[in-house]
């Protein structure tokens, strides 16, 4: 079955699971990376927000041999699982003075989202993005954002620079910086369930004891590469180690810090970034392709 008959099939069949008690639709939805799903909705007149399902995905499995029957299961299991079981008042979005508490930052590659940049308030900040959103965390399918676009500024009538502001000191507050060493992520987790591909990133040609990386993220496991952005995050780090700091992007949602000091060449880091990229992070989550040095002596975060 090609994915055209498969999403066709889908939509038709889980539309007449659900009859005229709801409508099934499929749109396409342009996430981070400019990666392009295909996204079904299944909406029921009692409730006001309804889970995205990526269909993509679903195919994925039917290839892999899973039962076309069983896929449909799943997509309607994956629904119902998630489906809130209240309505959600997001009336708060359309008041300024409730909305500004829940604006944060995030950071994008820039070149992979130039066509969406457009319609969105951003900063340049080397090859990456910083854009906004309005965090809802504790929703009851878990943390959930409105990405903040231009339209959003003029209806509130603020600037770029007020949103910037705001979220500079927000984001640290509603999602608190973490910092672990990889010995201790990987003690405690089984490398396998991690979100991120820095479990079985290994370091090229290193003799002997490899050198000590540590993963850092906000508590939530959600965008937190940012936190290369609070202030004295890295500063606090590098002091401690007495070194300036290699960042390694491991995905948008964490980086791992290498202590220069701990391992003064750096090649082959390019080519272990680009290698997890691409066997272990989905492609709406990549970051970037290549390192960052932090200088310790100019506080500074360089290529």
């Amino acid at each position: 079955m090609t994915y055209e008959n498969f999403k066709t099939t889908a939509l038709s069949s889980i539309q007449t699971y659900f009859g005229d008690n709801a409508s099934v639709s499929v749109h396409q939805i342009v996430r981070n990376n400019n990666v392009r799903l295909d996204g079904l909705t299944i909406e029921e007149a009692s409730v006001n927000i309804t889970p995205t399902i990526y269909l993509n995905y679903y195919y994925d499995d039917y290839l892999a041999g899973k039962p076309f029957s069983a896929v449909l299961d799943e997509i309607i299991a994956s629904y119902q699982k998630n489906l809130p079981d209240q309505n959600m008042d997001l009336t708060f979005f359309t008041d300024y003075n409730k909305a500004k508490y829940h604006i944060i930052f995030k950071l994008i590659n820039y070149s992979q989202n130039a066509d969406s940049l457009k319609e969105i308030p951003h900063f340049r900040f080397l090859d990456l993005a910083v854009v906004f959103c309005c965090f809802l965390p504790d929703t009851p399918n878990g943390n959930a954002s409105i990405l903040i676009q231009n339209h959003h500024l003029d209806f509130w009538h603020i600037t770029a620079d007020s949103l910037y502001e705001l979220a500079v000191k927000n984001t640290p507050i509603l999602l608190p910086y973490d910092l672990k060493s990889m010995e201790d992520v990987l003690r405690y987790a089984d490398p396998d369930s991690l979100s991120f591909g820095s479990g079985k990133m290994q370091m090229p040609n290193a003799p002997g004891k490899p050198p000590a990386m540590y993963v850092l993220s906000n508590t939530e496991r959600y965008y937190g590469a940012a936190v290369i952005l609070y202030p004295q995050v890295l500063a606090f780090f590098a002091d401690l180690q007495e070194s300036d700091l290699y960042i390694l992007p491991s995905s948008v949602h964490e980086v791992l810090l290498l202590p220069k000091s701990s391992c003064p060449h750096a090649s082959g880091l390019n080519c272990i970034i680009q290698e997890v990229n691409a066997s272990q992070v989905l492609a709406e989550e990549i970051l970037s392709d290549h390192f960052y040095c932090f200088d310790r002596a100019l506080g500074i975060i360089t290529r």
